[in-house]
């Protein structure tokens, strides 16, 4: 009994049994059946791949076709052989995506994109990229609307988290981010872009403080300030990399340092051009430093002075820099009224330096604000004359015109048209202009949409208030006419008080 648990003893009798089968078989006979045998297998192996469409030699041979039609661009049939594997069941995202090509090149736009909508669907990168590619890029935030921003963002994020390290499409994300009105999300994407694009640094620093995130904001501007110093050291002669480091200190707040490093790099560019790309610089160095000096709460004649001072260095660099005249002009009008000797001095000697426009527009203004309407239109037509593309002394000259005795009404009212039609973006001081001048007129219909758009401004709602009610007693609309009487008389309790 032992014996039947012996596991030789089996090895045995299998041996035995084997040995006994071999040589009980007619080998001297069997060459006779070979053919049969053969026969059998062939028909075998044919029933086989007949009736199987998985079979690896049948895939194989659909596989090199495929990229033999690819190759040879016959989409037609590389079409077909997809529509075959798809029905042997191979729906992966990779034979999808061969298959919604070869509808793109059949001119099947609208199948390629079902296709690769539904691959997106699947989180594949490579039709959200396709998508992005075909639908998106080149196009700008506003021709969007709002379901192809939800596809286009939706898409990006895909591509942001499927390839992190693509800076191309960290900075498509990084952008859609902002556009869409999410721009804290974007930090991230930005200072990751900041290693290679140090403006990017700087933006998303921009953006921390305008989220209130002022502890981030000064962190990050460090951050991109060192990276960008230290790329200026190595190329001291770079008039970009001298930009990038001015900006972070205006940022900063280190207003002296920018002015020191503008004056040293100003000499070592190799070009006119470059040079005078960084005095333009400077001068909008100067400019953001004097609107923080302003910005103190108490502006005193110590800061009044540095102020001038500044500017006159400005207009050493930047004479035609439109953000240092503007300073001059406000400044200057500031100071009329002034009565230190050194303040005087400064202040004649700005007026010298800048352009025979700009000393004349400053004067002219300068008229008004004191009520001479006849020295004003003198020196505003004189610089109307050396600028005549300035809104802004059309706009004076026109309020100038309106104001004398003898007011040619019509003549200012051609000037401030002119004016509102040169200036991009106008502003409610130029409305309010050809308002007051409608009405004068005695055109009311037409004077009410400039001096509602005047209410805008706090430092001439008050007059446009009592314009506007009489224009409305005028047109027989009397309960309009209280409310903005109502509304002038506010404004002036509030100035009372204050």
């Amino acid at each position: 009994m032992i014996q039947y648990l012996n596991p030789l003893q089996w090895m045995k009798w299998f041996g035995q049994f084997v040995h006994l089968w071999a040589v009980s078989i007619p080998w001297r006979s069997v060459s006779a059946g070979v053919p049969a045998i053969l026969l059998a297998v062939g028909l075998m192996v044919l029933t086989y791949l007949a009736y199987s469409d998985g079979g690896s030699w049948r895939r194989g041979l659909i596989a090199n076709q495929l990229n033999e039609a690819f190759e040879t661009e016959d989409y037609a049939t590389a079409a077909l052989l997809i529509r075959r594997q798809m029905a042997a069941g191979n729906e992966s995202n990779e034979t999808i995506y061969r298959y919604a090509i070869t509808q793109q090149q059949l001119d099947k736009q609208d199948e390629a994109l079902q296709l690769m909508r539904q691959l997106a669907s699947r989180q594949s990168g490579p039709a959200a990229m396709w998508l992005v590619k075909e639908l998106y890029l080149g196009k700008s935030w506003t021709d969007l609307d709002h379901e192809q921003q939800a596809e286009f963002g939706r898409l990006l994020a895909l591509l942001a988290q499927q390839q992190p390290n693509e800076l191309g499409i960290i900075q498509l994300y990084a952008d859609y981010l902002i556009a869409s009105e999410r721009p804290a999300a974007a930090i991230p994407y930005l200072r990751q872009l900041a290693e290679k694009q140090p403006v990017r640094g700087w933006q998303a620093a921009a953006i921390a403080r305008q989220t209130g995130e002022e502890e981030l904001a000064l962190r990050l501007a460090k951050e991109t300030l060192a990276r960008v110093q230290e790329s200026f050291q190595e190329e001291p002669a770079n008039p970009a990399l001298a930009v990038e480091v001015v900006r972070n200190q205006i940022f900063l707040e280190r207003h002296a340092d920018a002015v020191r490093l503008l004056n040293e790099a100003i000499p070592r560019m190799k070009s006119d051009e470059h040079r005078q790309v960084l005095q333009q610089v400077m001068g909008d160095t100067i400019s953001a430093w004097i609107v923080k000096i302003q910005q103190q709460p108490n502006n005193t004649p110590a800061e009044k002075l540095q102020v001038l001072k500044l500017l006159q260095v400005a207009l050493q660099y930047a004479p035609n820099n439109p953000r240092v005249l503007t300073l001059v002009a406000d400044q200057v009008l500031k100071t009329i009224d002034s009565s230190d000797d050194e303040v005087i001095t400064i202040r004649n000697a700005l007026v010298r330096g800048t352009s025979p426009g700009i000393a004349h527009f400053v004067r002219g203004t300068a008229a008004l604000i004191k009520g001479d309407a006849e020295s004003a239109q003198r020196h505003l037509t004189l610089a109307s004359q050396h600028l005549p593309n300035s809104g802004a002394i059309l706009n004076n000259l026109a309020v100038a015109l309106s104001q004398r005795e003898d007011a040619d009404l019509e003549q200012a009212l051609k000037l401030s048209e002119q004016a509102i039609a040169i200036v991009a973006q106008p502003g409610p001081y130029f409305y309010e202009t050809r308002g007051q001048i409608l009405f004068r007129l005695k055109r009311y219909l037409d004077a009410i949409p400039d001096l509602e758009r005047a209410l805008a401004a706090n430092e001439l709602a008050g007059s446009a208030h009592e314009t506007l009610a009489t224009c409305y007693r005028e047109l027989d609309e009397p309960t309009l006419a209280e409310e903005h009487q109502a509304a002038a008389e506010k404004l002036k309790a509030e100035k009372s008080e204050e």
